[in-house]
């Protein structure tokens, strides 16, 4: 995985970088945000500064993190806050204990974690599709919104029909635009 080669130099500008750019999002109109935490031990992007940028610049955002139930792949979604106590699952990803729950049709922006992503907006995971079902549980306007260290690949190949593309991806460098067919519709250089 090249996100593993990368030095701690390197994760942290590129981490900087992502912050930067996701600044350049209009999240005005943002009411429920779901952001991952991220998985250390695979280097996943850092979405902390994300949080902390969210609240302290939109206050009124409602952050919402999720758990994991392994046994049919679906997640339940709490809201973030001082008073959320986490712990750590067996795939070394924090979890919320308990707390607020929130119903996934409240969720209008949803930071998705990503091993790839193509020129189209399909996104590769971790193969269980724990996000895949969160997907279809949003409305058709819920932004879904990659994170990458990396630009696009081509073109992925195990695609099918019932994929939802991303909305957007961010990378270091760039935002990427998906139209609801996954065709890039417009692009941001920085």
């Amino acid at each position: 995985m090249k996100r593993c080669q990368l030095s701690k130099e390197d994760e942290e500008s590129l981490n900087h970088k992502l912050l930067l750019q996701f600044q350049k999002i209009d999240l005005t109109k943002v009411s429920y945000m779901h952001v991952f935490l991220p998985i250390q031990k695979y280097h996943e992007p850092d979405t902390y500064p994300i949080i902390n940028y969210v609240k302290e610049f939109f206050p009124k955002i409602i952050l919402v993190v999720s758990r994991s139930n392994f046994s049919d792949y679906s997640m339940q979604h709490y809201i973030l806050d001082h008073q959320t106590i986490f712990e750590t699952n067996e795939w070394g990803i924090p979890e919320p204990v308990s707390g607020v729950e929130v119903p996934p049709l409240f969720i209008d922006f949803i930071l998705v974690p990503l091993l790839a992503f193509d020129i189209d907006g399909h996104r590769v995971g971790y193969g269980k599709g724990f996000y895949d079902r969160f997907f279809a549980l949003c409305t058709l306007e819920t932004q879904r919104v990659g994170l990458s260290f990396f630009d696009p690949i081509g073109r992925i190949a195990d695609r099918n029909e019932h994929d939802v593309v991303l909305t957007k991806a961010i990378t270091p460098n760039r935002i990427y635009s998906f139209s609801s067919h996954g065709h890039d519709t417009s692009s941001k250089d920085i």
